[in-house]
């Protein structure tokens, strides 16, 4: 019985990640396709003006998502920054220079490691509020 109620909370725990990730790839999509009709806004090469926007367009649906599953507006608010944050620490080390000192971060290998950083941040989230991401049931809070 305790092998089974493990089973189901580390498969609700996966299923959640799974979920925000496929938001967040519609997100990106979204943001792809209205950057490809649009052209690019103004100042979009400036890497914390083009990771904003990418940031926005993966927040907002998977924010709704949550919504639809159930969770209060503050834990999407707190998925957003625990996705946000990391990834803004890496993209202002490569901008303020810092990176220097870090050979692996570049503007080059930024893409790749924002993303890790994002579903990492992600995760340290899931795992220290694990309660609300295993019981697969979700009452809006607030």
């Amino acid at each position: 019985m305790m092998t089974t109620l493990r089973l189901i909370a580390g498969w609700n725990f996966a299923r959640h990640l799974l979920e925000m990730v496929a938001a967040m790839l519609a997100g990106m999509a979204a943001l792809g396709a209205t950057v490809g009709v649009l052209g690019e806004p103004p100042g979009y090469a400036n890497p914390l003006v083009g990771y904003g926007l990418m940031g926005a367009f993966m927040s907002a649906p998977m924010v709704a998502w949550m919504r639809h599953r159930g969770h209060a507006w503050s834990d999407g608010l707190e998925m957003t920054a625990a996705m946000l944050v990391p990834m803004f620490a890496l993209v202002l080390s490569v901008e303020w220079g810092v990176a220097r000192y870090l050979p692996e971060l570049s503007a080059r290998s930024l893409p790749m490691l924002s993303h890790v950083a994002m579903i990492a941040g992600m995760v340290v989230l899931m795992v220290y509020r694990r309660d609300r991401y295993t019981s697969g049931t979700h009452r809006h809070r607030a």
